[in-house]
């Protein structure tokens, strides 16, 4: 069965909405990543509108990125993130005045670094907050012992 822009729309929609905070933060990210990375493939090929649109598209991100910043619970570490959040939509932004793809490489670098450490972090904490599972109790020959009460 052929799939649809539809079916990958409603699995998209799910997928976000059913996303932790830290997986919809990475998705933030490899999306800013995708949308970059399409503008550098457009520059190539002197597509200039595609250039613009995709650029755009990462700033809007890299915006949602630095909206969903909570500056006073997050303080001096929020901060610091939206100086870098700043920074990043300052390099698209020029990547889209000037249409020079080192920009965009530079933009594309930080927002890998950033999207790796974030995700480093997050499966962390989704580590250290994972149930603890208990080996399985076993006789002296070796077998598990099955509760079996009911």
């Amino acid at each position: 069965m052929a799939s649809t822009a539809a079916d990958y729309g409603a699995y998209k929609k799910v997928n976000v909405e059913t996303a932790s905070q830290g997986k919809l933060v990475v998705m933030l990210f490899n999306g800013a990543i995708q949308r970059a990375e399409e503008a550098k493939r457009q520059l190539s090929k002197g597509k200039t509108e595609g250039v613009h649109n995709n650029l755009l598209r990462a700033q809007d991100i890299v915006a949602e990125l630095r909206g969903a910043l909570n500056m006073k619970a997050g303080g001096e570490v929020a901060r610091n993130l939206d100086r870098i959040y700043e920074y990043f939509q300052h390099l698209l932004i020029k990547a889209n005045i000037r249409k020079e793809a080192s920009h965009l490489d530079e933009v594309i670098g930080h927002l890998t670094t950033m999207r790796n450490t974030w995700q480093e972090v997050f499966d962390k904490l989704a580590k250290e907050e994972a149930p603890v599972t208990k080996a399985p109790v076993t006789n002296q020959h070796g077998s598990a012992i099955i509760n079996v009460q009911g």
